[in-house]
């Protein structure tokens, strides 16, 4: 019997979505029982994709500065471990593996850190090391390019158990695309490649071509069409020539997505900073692809300067992304490295995307005041309703649980909760019902509202419930500082506010009413007027795929009021605590 989570996802997807899934599930089904047939018609399809132009080889051709754009995503991940990927080793996500060679890599490999979603053998599928390999690498890193396609033509076969969720997973196929078509356009224009690799290269791009065309997601209508619909104009904008059916349905389907997944104030549907940037990827290469309409070019210009905003908005002063829904460090390189930092006032609004940022005097903080993600399909959501992500003096201090893993499991189901997150929350109240890796089934939407305050260095944001339960969270920025007001109103038990923040700060001092950090020469001391602090204790957070780090875990306690609850709470701060210290005893001698 179908469960109330899965009808309640079906019944948000569109025939269309529902007609690629049954494509997708018979692919899966009939494929492996008779690989050989599905092996030649990729072979057929292959022999149709037309070849690169000579002209497009060349660094006058005016889609130059795409391959550019594209390779900066790969080159700056990789360029340091080229040496290590020539002799078969890899470290993604923190997991070292070493294959002894390149002509013996197992793309099928998986690590024990991960369960039913392997993201390393996904993140091996993506190549995306050949493309410095290609651009910046010698003649070693050549060969083993060469060893590396002729492996994977022999051994990514259609008949192993998961291939199509992993090396024949179409998101991994297309970044594959982009990846090598960028570090080969920029190395044959230096010149660097012997000509049987440029052979290979080019039959090998022609296979994966032809899968991305059998095999796009629309089934997902999210970031992995993006990906799909990118590698496949990349490389069209520099083959001979482009079928007029597939120039007409790409048209259409880019126009599409973008429609669909950039919200008008530039930031993608899934609300994530970290895919944001491969948005931003996608809309650079969309923007420049000729045979695209000029009204679908003239879309994706247009969205892309306000995807490049939007990507700095979600920025932290650290340089890194922010950690709502599924982001980690070391997925895209910084916002900063790739385009121009954007200037902001102190009090700024993503109004579609419902999130609000305040930055001033060594305060900079994020407030996610919006829904779950695009109802069709929130697999990145996380129910981080009204929670913040607040730095003090450029250093993280209220942290963002963040994403560890994908796999189906007790941590990915508590870091996708309310309870994990620092929004007000009621004890053991889920506003989203989660299941598997990605599922959603009741879905929730949070949204700004004026604040309260009116000197214009103030957000807020509600989360209205069925219940009848309303949250509300108001931040403002204040001298040296920012205060918090959070508010329940309704039937809530156990209302509390959870705060994950770095181990790197130590605990100086603390009572039932305000506890003081330090960290390196910065003091930043947390009061509650009213309320009081419930626990002090340890717990964990992630900014990197795999990898925990320690956080104290505060927890704060409203008042009860005759309507719901109050909390309002504040941090202060100090720097150049070590020089002002010092200071001070010279004086008193």
């Amino acid at each position: 019997m179908i469960s109330l989570s899965t009808f309640q996802a079906v019944s948000r997807l569109s025939p269309r979505m529902i007609g690629y899934h049954l494509k997708r599930l018979a692919r899966n089904k009939l494929a492996p029982r008779r690989p050989e047939h599905y092996a030649r018609r990729i072979d057929r399809l292959a022999a149709g994709v037309p070849k690169l132009a000579p002209g497009s080889l060349s660094a006058q051709s005016p889609a130059a500065s795409m391959a550019q754009a594209v390779a900066a995503f790969y080159r700056e991940e990789y360029r340091d471990h080229i040496d290590d990927a020539a002799r078969g080793r890899f470290s993604f996500f923190g997991q070292e593996v070493d294959f002894g060679g390149p002509a013996s890599i197992d793309w099928h490999h998986t690590v024990a850190a991960e369960n039913d979603f392997h993201l390393w053998r996904m993140k091996l599928a993506h190549m995306g090391f050949i493309c410095p390999m290609l651009i910046d690498g010698e003649t070693l890193h050549h060969e083993a390019v060469a060893e590396m396609l002729a492996g994977y033509r022999a051994e990514a076969r259609f008949d192993r158990p998961g291939c199509f969720s992993s090396y024949w997973f179409p998101y991994s196929v297309s970044h594959r695309i982009l990846a090598v078509l960028s570090g080969y356009l920029i190395a044959r224009r230096q010149d660097t490649l012997p000509a049987a690799l440029c052979d290979d290269i080019e039959q090998f791009l022609r296979w994966n071509v032809a899968f991305v065309e059998e095999n796009i997601e629309h089934e997902l209508k999210n970031n992995h069409v993006e990906r799909n619909l990118a590698a496949l104009c990349f490389y069209y904008t520099h083959a001979e020539d482009v079928p007029p059916g597939l120039k007409r349905k790409l048209d259409r389907d880019v126009a599409g997505i973008i429609h669909a997944c950039i919200l008008p104030d530039g930031l993608l549907a899934e609300r994530s900073a970290m895919y944001q940037g491969l948005s931003v990827m996608a809309l650079q290469v969309f923007s420049q692809t000729p045979f695209l309409s000029e009204k679908t070019r003239g879309l994706a210009a247009e969205r892309l300067e306000r995807a490049k905003r939007a990507w700095s908005f979600m920025t932290h002063p650290d340089g890194e992304i922010a950690l709502f829904n599924d982001s980690w460090f070391g997925e895209v390189p910084p916002a900063h490295s790739v385009i121009e930092p954007a200037r902001f006032n102190a009090s700024e609004l993503l109004p579609q995307a419902g999130y609000a940022r305040l930055a001033d005097g060594g305060i900079f903080a994020l407030l996610d005041a919006g829904p779950i993600g695009p109802r069709w399909n929130p697999g990145h959501g996380h129910a981080d309703f009204l929670s913040a992500e607040i730095d003090v003096a450029g250093l993280r201090f209220v942290a963002d649980p963040g994403t560890y893993q994908y796999s189906t499991g007790p941590r990915r189901m508590y870091e996708r909760s309310a309870q994990s997150h620092n929004g007000p929350s009621c004890k053991g109240l889920e506003p989203v019902s989660y299941y598997g890796c990605f599922r959603v089934g009741r879905l929730a939407e949070a949204r700004l509202v004026e604040a309260e305050a009116t000197d214009g260095r103030a957000v807020a944001g509600e989360l209205q419930l069925p219940d009848g339960l309303k949250l509300r969270r108001e931040l403002q920025l204040i001298p040296n500082g920012l205060a918090a007001t959070d508010r329940w109103q309704g039937a809530c038990t156990g209302p509390r506010v959870r705060l994950t923040i770095p181990r790197e700060w130590e605990v100086s001092d603390r009572d039932q009413r305000e506890v003081v950090f330090l960290r390196e020469d910065v003091r930043v001391r947390l009061e509650v007027l009213r309320g009081r602090i419930a626990d002090l204790s340890t717990g964990q957070w992630a900014f990197r795929y795999l990898k925990s780090s320690d956080a104290h875990i505060l927890v704060l306690e409203p008042e009860e009021t005759p309507g719901g609850a109050d909390l309002s709470w504040r941090i202060t701060h100090q720097i150049n605590v070590a020089a002002s210290t010092e200071s001070a005893s010279v004086s008193a001698s």
